[in-house]
């Protein structure tokens, strides 16, 4: 299984950046470091120009992930929904998210260049996926794929709010409903495996650097090793043949590639067993909104 962040360097939640940014990016690698895993975390440029804390400070939190020998790759500038804005404006957030990783991450790129589409939307009509995709080529790019994602991004907000209003216990509740979760898309992604390629490919696990992850990644990785899994870069696990399967779908949402991959391969996959947010945890979300 490969790991993958978006969002890096973090995602504040309604919280005050620093020291949650610290200590978040501090236990993510320290767990990561326990487990003898590799791991690749997506930038968003414009978080660093960002005026608390400073441009130094936000940068170091990058170098941190590459002291500890992870990647880094390109989440765009501003993080902005392919959906919803033109072709050439996508293409300059592309350039504009590569100034700081590029400097960084020189020389030190195992795999090479990888891109990660914003909310995995990767093109809601094909003209923009196909312009996209070529521009992505073009410049050395690899998209990188997901095959299991658990709404984390959902469950964080309601964990942050739990923890802010002293109430341990449904921050511990939330905490464990996401863990359940994250081990139930892995068992869908498996079973989906065994149904498009009749046998099980490396998983790519889709993460967000925030709270809740950087609290869970002990118990989620224990589990998951647990169930057999070792962890591997995202260019090992892309080394699978089934990574070489064309992503020609066009979705308005950002499933999973197995969904993709099927729609490619003209297969109609079993949906029983993909897992849903729990009802409670989106009540919760929504009355934050």
């Amino acid at each position: 299984m490969a790991l993958t962040f978006d969002d890096l360097p973090f995602v504040a939640a309604g919280q005050p950046y620093f020291p949650a940014a610290t200590s978040t990016t501090d236990e993510i690698l320290r767990v990561l470091r326990r487990h003898r895993a590799p791991a690749i975390g997506f930038v968003n440029e414009r978080q660093l120009e960002a005026a608390a804390g400073g441009r130094p400070s936000r940068e170091a939190l990058l170098q941190a992930w590459i002291d500890a020998g992870m990647n880094l790759g390109n989440h765009t500038y501003s993080h902005p929904d392919l959906n919803t804005v033109t072709i050439d404006a996508f293409k300059e957030e592309i350039l504009k998210g590569e100034p700081t990783i590029d400097r960084l991450m020189a020389g030190r790129a195992p795999g090479g260049r990888f891109f990660r589409h914003p909310m995995t939307h990767t093109g809601d009509t094909k003209a923009k996926k196909d312009a996209i995709d070529s521009f992505l080529a073009a410049r050395g790019y690899r998209i990188a794929p997901h095959t299991i994602e658990n709404s984390d991004f959902i469950f964080n907000a309601v964990y942050v709010r739990a923890r802010a209003a002293g109430d341990l216990a449904l921050a511990q509740r939330v905490q464990d409903a996401y863990v359940d979760l994250t081990m139930e898309a892995t068992a869908f992604a498996e079973s989906a495996s065994r149904e498009l390629f009749t046998r099980d490919i490396p998983q790519t696990l889709l993460l967000h650097a925030n709270v809740l992850t950087a609290g869970s990644l002990e118990t989620m990785m224990s589990r998951l090793e647990a169930r057999g899994y070792r962890f591997v870069t995202l260019d090992e696990a892309m080394k699978d043949a089934a990574y070489a399967t064309p992503d020609t779908a066009i979705f308005t949402s950002g499933p999973t590639w197995f969904w993709r991959w099927a729609r490619t391969l003209g297969v109609r996959l079993n949906p029983q067993g993909d897992p849903e947010v729990p009802e409670w945890v989106m009540d919760a979300y929504r009355r934050r909104q």
